[in-house]
């Protein structure tokens, strides 16, 4: 997404950077930066410089990973910063002395008027995130914007000066992003907000990460190599990357989501801390996941209940999650971990009898949190105007709250290519999950999903129901295949397509944009600089 990033510096005669005034728009806009050297790319309130003389990708598809930022990040500091005040309110009715009061009640002064919470981007490029992150989020104390590249520290600086902030706001960090999140450890001096976005995966960079990030706080990471995450290449990467195997069949964006949040919990238990997730979002060629960070050896415990392996039939794709420890309460209140049983399948699948692939192990709880996406879809309708991919953020994060918490999906076109019969009209296919006493709702993974605790034994006889009302050509389906079994057999309850009042989600009735359109053509992530273009490009 970003990382590939080398300059070569632009020299007058004099052997000296040039640099004159760009944009009356930008505050305090350095008044010897020539802008006849730059071409300008403005986001939100930034506006960036890139040198004309180099061959610079500028992906506005981007845009609206950097919305999504900012807003989770308004949103969780709000929480974040009322939990605070809240604990020296706490000590402040607590205390004793007057000396005491009058220390905690300054301190707590202190946090509700000044700025008072860090944001460490690992891996920063051009500088575009930190300096919309320091001009566009309230009380951010300072911005650490580090980058392994000289070139992208001119070029950090060289941006930081032309929007008008200062390098104490907006720190340039020459250095290892593993190197920085490690010099962390053992310290108070950890980041409240760690932001990890790569070009590729965020594997290699978890570690500190999990590490770097301090109570409480926030920890955001992006993955680009979905085709990895997604089973659809080289599953045996995803394990080594991952350490669980993706599942292409029927749900792998949901799928390549619960293999990162289980890569970042099994990394953070190592150190007694746990994750929760606020919201995951799988967002056109790569996903997006926002998580707080604690340290409780207890919560540590409860991780592997949390976590599961999946069986997919290779015919029908009906799927079964069977999670790896079970947590028990004894009558004393104490808690008791074993391993879960199994397996949740038989050999050969229930529907039609074919073999079941494994995939995981993968995050198996909740992937988002409610009241957070709550709080952060009225973050994004009250401030409308500061995003520029406002529209698509209401719509995304409104089918995000929607969503059940129930793990995987099914597809329409799954659903009907099985048994070669027509499609089934979504509002009848939910009002028949609904009538039959189970939760629907769409998944923000897919456009035509379909998210249900109901087993896979009723979708299937919702199917035949249907089929009976619409009758496949038996004739041109093959003796082996799935269709046959499943149509084989007889509903064994009885399906009411009644039209259901909830079988039309508000989301849809509203007419969001829930689903990514392709913006232009040939669209998608930047190529990674190649061998002979990598001291004059730039991905990010």
């Amino acid at each position: 997404m970003k990382r590939l990033f080398r300059f070569k510096p632009l020299i007058n005669n004099n052997n000296k950077r040039t640099m004159t005034t760009l944009n009356p728009d930008v505050e305090m806009a350095s008044p010897d930066i020539d802008i006849t050297q730059y071409n300008t790319v403005t986001e939100g309130t930034a506006t960036i410089l890139f040198p004309k003389k180099n061959e610079v990708f500028y992906n506005p598809v981007q845009q609206f990973n950097r919305d999504m930022s900012i807003a989770a990040i308004r949103t969780w500091s709000e929480i974040f910063n009322k939990e605070k005040a809240e604990r020296m309110e706490k000590k402040l009715s607590k205390a004793k002395d007057e000396k005491s009061k009058t220390a905690i009640q300054n301190a707590l002064d202190k946090h509700n008027t000044s700025d008072n919470f860090t944001i460490l981007e690992a891996l920063s490029a051009s500088g575009l995130r930190s300096v919309r992150y320091a001009k566009e989020i309230p009380q951010l104390k300072q911005v650490v914007c580090n980058d392994i590249e000289t070139d992208a520290i001119e070029s950090i600086r060289r941006n930081v000066k032309y929007n008008g902030l200062s390098e104490e706001k907006v720190k340039p960090n020459l250095g290892d992003a593993m190197r920085v999140m490690y010099d962390t450890v053992g310290t108070d001096l950890k980041y409240d907000v760690v932001d990890l976005d790569p070009y590729g995966s965020a594997a290699p960079f978890v570690d500190g990460a999990v590490q770097a990030v301090s109570e409480g706080g926030l920890l955001c990471v992006t993955c680009t190599d979905l085709a990895i995450l997604a089973g659809s290449m080289h599953p045996e990467t995803c394990f080594g990357k991952y350490g669980g195997m993706p599942l292409k069949g029927m749900f792998p964006h949901e799928m390549a989501l619960r293999l990162v949040l289980q890569m970042l919990q099994t990394s953070a238990g190592r150190y007694k801390r746990h994750i929760v997730p606020l919201v995951s979002c799988s967002i056109d060629f790569y996903l997006r996941v926002f998580v707080r960070v604690y340290t409780s050896p207890q919560q540590v415990k409860k991780s592997a209940s949390k976590m599961a392996i999946v069986y997919e039939c290779s015919g029908c794709h009906a799927f079964s999650v069977q999670h790896l420890g079970k947590m028990s309460i004894k009558d004393n209140g104490a808690e008791r971990h074993t391993p879960g049983t199994g397996p949740s399948v038989n050999t050969l699948c229930d529907n039609c009898n074919n073999i079941h692939h494994i995939g995981g192990p993968a995050w198996g709880d909740n992937i988002h949190n409610d009241e957070f996406v709550a709080k952060m879809l009225q973050h994004v309708k009250d401030n409308e105007a500061n995003y520029g991919t406002a529209q698509r953020m209401k719509g995304m994060l409104s089918v995000i709250k929607e969503e059940i918490h129930t793990p995987f999906y099914w597809t329409l076109a799954r659903l009907c290519g099985t048994i070669h019969c027509n499609s089934i009209p979504v509002v009848d296919l939910f009002s028949a999950i609904l009538n039959a006493g189970y939760k629907v709702s769409n998944s923000h993974c897919g456009k035509q999903s379909v998210k249900t605790d109901a087993p896979s034994h009723v979708m299937w006889d919702i199917m035949r129901a249907w089929v009976k009302k619409n009758p496949v050509v038996m004739n041109n389906i093959a003796e082996n295949s799935p269709a046959r079994a499943i149509l084989a057999k007889e509903p064994t309850i009885e399906v009411d397509f009644t039209r259901h009042p909830d079988a039309t989600s508000q989301s849809k009735a509203e007419h969001l944009v829930r689903y990514q359109v392709n913006p232009t053509a040939n669209w998608g992530p930047k190529a990674r600089a190649g061998q002979k273009r990598k001291t004059d490009e730039q991905v990010f």
